[in-house]
Order: structure tokens, then C-alpha cells, then sequence
């Protein structure tokens, strides 16, 4: 079908609570949700599964009177009357026998007297000094369980402990749910699976084995059926098949008609049931079912592609399986940086946490449904309701976490001006200190340091000029920050420049250059230290910034600018140059700059500050950035430069 067919349509934003009703109820209505057959496995292989009826034991555990210490059985009556001074002697063999833990207790035997309280008198006769009572140390039989006992109840959601329950019980086999067998399909003409390289054009399907790990932690049977060309005539067919012998059908849409192609399809096979739901992202995704079978149609990028399965495809497994939907964990968190949210829709916001001060504070990361790392680097979400358009700094919020095991109180939180040299940073203290994950997030020099005085980060990275002392954020810190003590700490010096295309076409040679009519420039944004270093020296060279073609448009990072450069958007960009070495763009060296990091005292002698400038200080990580980042220098990496006073 030609794309053009697609253009300009415009999606429905059917709400979240309510295109799962619909979905749902639907399901319903078709007995598409009913409860897959049950089938007889090993109890030693069922860690995971569900059970389809109750289990109950076969013998009792333990299944006879064992000794629970190390001792001496005997029978309690006989120690009547014993006492220090007065023991009561027993001949070995007759009145008592010495029995390992877990050993069966000898008939008409009823305690046991723990080594410890046994005196020696001869080879064949102990005494005891002191009197027991029936029963003390001895396991009777079915102490844990009973023959015939309730193990598991049905519908259960069997774990390793009740893995060894059952074994333990007698159980040797356990009737369960069979896995939903969950088919996983991608559309695209342009996707190689990840065992191919990928020519010029093509991109590598993550998504599959992203939903064959999904489909497998919430219990149902991953069936990946590869890539399909996306003609609408050879989807239609792997649709219909993929119906046909699976329990649900999984199918991201393509790259080029995306969803509209999949809900055509579904109302042509079955049924469609929504199409468009009011959320960010994932807004596209299609709901409906073919041969009375549940079909997700997920959006082509592979955050949407988590979100929408987590909201739509992980209930409807469960409920194939006779479980509720498990409640996420939900932790409370303070806000680093505000955020503005479309009106009408639910945003999931993917955040970083981290423990500041005794506080939990969540720094936002990257919105793109595309960008995978983003959910790498999360440890949750942001659920951002409809009618919430914006969130302040500071603000309380509910975070979904993504990995509840997963420990936040070794996160370490920079915030202030983007460097590609935080990448080998983290990676060298993570080498050094498995316990300490650096994680930094681009606010501007200024933000950060606002940030940092409001308790909302561990450490602040600035590069904030002063034109009037030619001197590197301590002016700035003793005006602006005077109420907060911090230790100024050098990270590294290093040239910014303009960065071109390659061959440099226009022949620019300095920031002059950038007056020129025939030539548009990418900006910094507001506030950021390369922003006021540009500033400075665009009023030292008498150039006014309102006369600049494009000194409006602002980009937050270094390798966003030398994007802009390398599509053609722009002509030059201020960026580092390893910005430019990435893009394979030309870098003309032309404004030297310093940049600290900015650390409260109260913080300064903590562990995890002092391990993160033991990294910094060592001439490993040194020569290392050294010999990776063109333009760097890394002589004072570690050194105070200042502090308040």
C-alpha cells in the first residue's frame, strides 16, 4: 500500500484507562482471555510457572521423629531429679545412644540431651545434670508438613523456595499453565536481524529480543518469528498465520507506514478495537484481535515498543495465566529539573534517582521514543497524567521503578554543563567501584549550580566565564552562590571551536565568520558556559549577536550542535572536538576554556566523592581521556582551586 495512503492521518486519543477497558472487555467478550491448558512438568523445573491446581504434599516433612541437634537420645522420664552434684548416669546401648542432627530417634526414645550438657564417666556410661522434657530437640513427624497438606494453592506463581517445598513434600510432578505462546513480529523493509551488519539505510531489529525478554519475564512463551517485508499483502499473510498458531500476537510496525498499516490489517483479519491512545509515547498503538486471538500493533521505537507492552500485552498474559496484574513499586521522589507535558495526554517520563542529603531526587533523561539508552540509564518512571501540563523543579513525584532490586543509593548526581569525558569517567569508577555509578545530566553551568545550592545533585560541572576578571566560575560562585559552601575541583581544560563540514566548503576561519551573510549558525543554549564564552568574545571582536543568522537556534549539547552541522541545518556549530571527530566534521580550534566541578563541603569527604576524585586523580583515567579526547588537558584533573571560605 503507498504511504502516501497514510499521509496526514490524524489518530484518535482515546484515554489510557480507557482503551484498556475497551481492549479488555473485548478480550472478554471473544473468550480470548480464557486460561491456557494445563500441562504435567517436573516440580524441579517449575520455578516460574503457574500452578493449575493445588499441590499438596505426598509425605509428611519430615516424614519420621529426627533428632534437630547433635546429642544424646534418651527418654525424658529418666531424667528426672538431675541436677548438678546429682547427675543421672545412662549406659550407652540401654538408656540413651548418641544420634547425629536429622538421624532418626531410636524407639521408645523421646529427647535429646545436647553434647555440650553430656559429661563422659567411662566408655559406656554418660551423665546428664540436668532434666528434659519430652519432645526437647526432636522434629517430630509433619513438623513441616503433613502428608496430604496444601503446598500451593492454585493459580499460584510457583518460586524457587516452593520449588524445594514441593520436593520436600514428595512432589515429583506439578500441573501447570501451559505458557501463552506470545508470537513477535517486526515489519520493515529495512531491518536486518542483529547477526547481520547493517548496510547503509538499514537498521538491526532490537525490538524483537527486547519483547522475547519481556514475554519471558511475565510468563508466557516468546515466539520470534523474524522480519517481514512491509507490503501490506505479506503482512497481511504473517498475520494471519501468526494468528493461527499462537495464543497472541506481537507485531511492531514498520518504519515507513507504521501503525495505520497494522490497523488496517487488524479490521480487515478481525478486529480493531483502538487505535491511538492518549499517551507519551506509544500514542500510535493499535489494540485489537485476529482468529479470536489478542494483536498489539506497537510503535516502530523501541521505548514505545517497552511502554505499550508493559501497559497492554504483560495484563493480558497475566490474565492468561489466572494472575493480576502485579502492582508496579512505586518510590517518592523530588523533581531536579521541570518539565512541560502536551495537555490531554499521559507522559511517562523516564527518570534517574538518586539518595541526596537523605533525600530521593529524580533527574528526567532523554524523552525520544527512540533513544533505548534512555531506559538503560533509568531506574523509572514519571507517570505524568493528562491534565498536568507541567512540573516545577522541586516538585514531588511518583516513581515507577523499572528494576526494584536494583540499588539507587550508590548513584552519584552531576548535573550542569554536557562532556563526552563523563562517559570514561563513569566507566573507570565503575571499574574501581562496582558500587558507585556516575550519572550526569545536561542543564547548563548555571542550572546546575542552582541545582546543587537546592540539594537537588551531589556535584555541579561548570565553565561559567566572567568577562570582567578573564577568571572561570569563582566569580559566579562567590555572587551567585555565596550561601552554599563548596570545594572548586578542576576536571580539565580543553579548546572549543567551530565545527564545519567536512572540507570546510564555506572557508570559515574565525568567529568573524559568522557575520557573514551566507552563513547560519547553531547556538548553545541560553545560560550554558559555552553560551557566555561565545558571548564574550563575540563583544570582544565588536560582533553583535542579533546580527548572527541563527544565533537564536539553540541545541543542549556538543554532539546535538555538530548535528545540526553534519544534516546541513547549519553551517557551524560551537563544539568540542570530539564532537566533530564523531560526525566526521572539519574543527577549527578558537576559544580555550576550563571546567570544575563544584562539590558542598558537606559532601567533599564522603566515599563516594572522594573514590569519584581518586578515579579523577589517577593516572590511569588521565592518560586514558588523554589519549581518547582531542583538545584536552588533563594536568590539573583533581586539583582544588578554590573553596568558600
Amino acid at each position: 500500500m503507498p504511504q502516501s495512503l497514510f499521509a496526514g492521518l490524524e489518530l484518535p486519543e482515546v484515554p489510557l484507562d480507557e482503551a484498556r477497558e475497551r481492549w479488555i472487555s473485548e478480550l472478554q467478550f471473544l473468550r480470548a482471555l480464557r486460561r491456557a491448558e494445563f500441562e504435567e512438568i517436573p516440580a524441579g523445573e517449575a520455578a516460574g510457572r503457574v500452578t493449575s491446581q493445588s499441590v499438596t504434599a505426598q509425605i509428611s516433612s519430615p516424614h519420621y521423629y529426627a533428632a534437630a541437634i547433635d546429642g544424646l537420645a534418651l527418654r525424658a522420664r529418666d531424667t528426672v531429679g538431675a541436677a548438678p552434684g546429682s547427675p543421672r548416669a545412662f549406659r550407652l546401648g540401654r538408656d540413651g545412644t548418641f544420634v547425629d542432627t536429622g538421624s532418626a530417634l531410636p524407639e521408645d526414645f523421646d529427647a535429646v540431651v545436647p553434647i555440650h550438657e553430656i559429661r563422659l564417666a567411662s566408655t559406656e556410661v554418660v551423665e546428664v545434670d540436668r532434666p528434659s522434657t519430652p519432645w526437647r530437640n526432636v522434629r517430630p513427624a509433619g513438623e513441616d508438613l503433613a502428608d496430604r497438606e496444601v503446598i500451593l494453592p492454585r493459580d499460584y506463581r510457583i518460586g524457587p523456595l516452593e520449588v524445594g517445598a514441593m520436593l520436600a513434600g514428595g512432589v515429583l510432578t506439578v500441573q501447570v499453565y501451559r505458557r501463552p505462546r506470545v508470537a513477535i513480529l517486526a515489519v520493515g523493509s529495512s531491518l536486518v536481524p542483529p547477526s547481520v551488519p547493517p548496510g547503509v539505510g538499514e537498521m538491526i531489529d532490537s525490538n524483537s529480543p527486547i519483547l522475547t525478554g519481556l514475554v519471558h519475564w511475565a510468563g508466557g512463551e516468546p515466539c520470534p518469528l523474524g522480519v517481514v517485508a512491509e507490503r501490506i499483502e505479506v503482512v497481511e499473510e504473517a498475520l494471519h498465520r501468526a494468528a493461527r498458531h499462537h495464543d497472541m500476537v506481537l507485531v511492531v510496525a514498520g518504519p515507513s507506514h507504521r501503525t495505520p498499516l497494522l490497523a488496517t490489517l487488524f479490521e480487515r483479519l478481525g478486529e480493531l478495537v483502538v487505535h491511538g491512545v492518549a499517551i507519551k509515547p506509544g500514542h500510535s498503538v493499535a489494540l485489537g484481535a485476529i482468529e479470536r486471538k489478542p494483536v498489539l500493533g506497537l510503535p516502530f521505537y523501541p521505548v514505545s515498543v517497552f511502554l505499550t507492552f508493559e501497559l497492554f500485552a504483560r495484563p493480558v498474559i497475566e490474565a492468561m495465566l489466572g494472575q493480576r496484574p502485579r502492582e508496579p513499586v512505586v518510590d517518592e521522589a523530588v523533581l531536579a529539573d521541570g518539565l512541560c507535558s502536551p495537555a490531554g495526554v499521559e507522559e511517562f517520563l523516564r527518570v534517574k534517582l538518586g539518595i541526596v542529603d537523605g533525600r530521593r531526587v529524580a533527574v528526567p533523561i532523554s524523552r525520544g521514543a527512540a533513544l533505548l539508552m534512555s531506559l538503560v540509564r533509568a531506574d523509572g518512571m514519571v507517570h505524568v497524567p493528562a491534565k498536568v501540563c507541567s512540573l516545577e523543579v522541586g516538585a514531588s513525584v511518583a516513581v515507577r521503578r523499572l528494576d526494584p532490586v536494583r540499588r539507587i543509593d550508590g548513584n552519584i548526581l552531576l548535573l550542569g554543563t554536557h562532556d563526552a569525558c563523563y562517559d570514561l569517567l563513569r566507566t573507570h569508577l565503575l571499574h574501581v567501584n562496582p558500587d558507585l555509578h556516575l550519572f550526569s545530566a545536561n542543564t547548563g553551568s548555571e542550572a546546575g549550580i542552582e541545582r546543587l545550592r537546592r540539594g537537588l545533585c551531589h556535584l555541579a560541572a561548570a565553565h561559567i566565564f566572567d568577562s570582567q576578571t578573564g577568571e572561570y566560575n569563582i566569580p559566579y560562585l562567590r555572587e551567585k552562590a555565596a550561601d552554599l559552601p563548596v570545594v572548586l575541583v578542576n576536571l580539565f581544560q580543553r579548546f572549543l571551536g567551530l565545527v564545519v563540514a567536512q572540507g570546510n566548503p564555506k572557508g570559515i576561519s574565525s568567529l568573524r565568520d559568522l557575520a557573514r551573510p551566507d552563513i547560519c549558525m547553531v547556538n548553545r543554549q541560553a545560560g550554558s558556559g559555552t553560551r557566555c564564552l561565545l558571548d564574550h568574545h563575540l563583544a570582544k571582536q565588536g560582533l553583535d549577536p542579533a546580527s548572527l543568522r541563527g544565533y537564536d537556534r539553540e541545541t543542549h549539547t556538543h554532539i546535538s550542535a555538530a548535528a545540526t552541522v553534519s544534516s546541513g541545518a547549519a553551517d557551524v556549530g560551537l563544539a568540542i572536538p570530539a564532537a566533530a571527530k564523531a560526525l566526521r566534521l572539519d574543527f577549527i580550534p578558537c576559544l580555550p576554556e576550563r571546567l570544575d566541578l563544584a562539590i558542598p563541603k558537606k559532601f567533599f569527604n564522603s566515599y563516594s566523592q572522594q573514590a569519584l576524585l581518586g578515579v579523577i586523580r589517577s593516572r590511569d583515567f588521565q592518560e586514558c581521556a588523554g589519549r581518547l579526547l582531542e583538545g584536552y588537558d588533563f594536568s590539573l584533573a583533581g586539583t582544588v582551586l578554590w573553596e568558600t571560605p
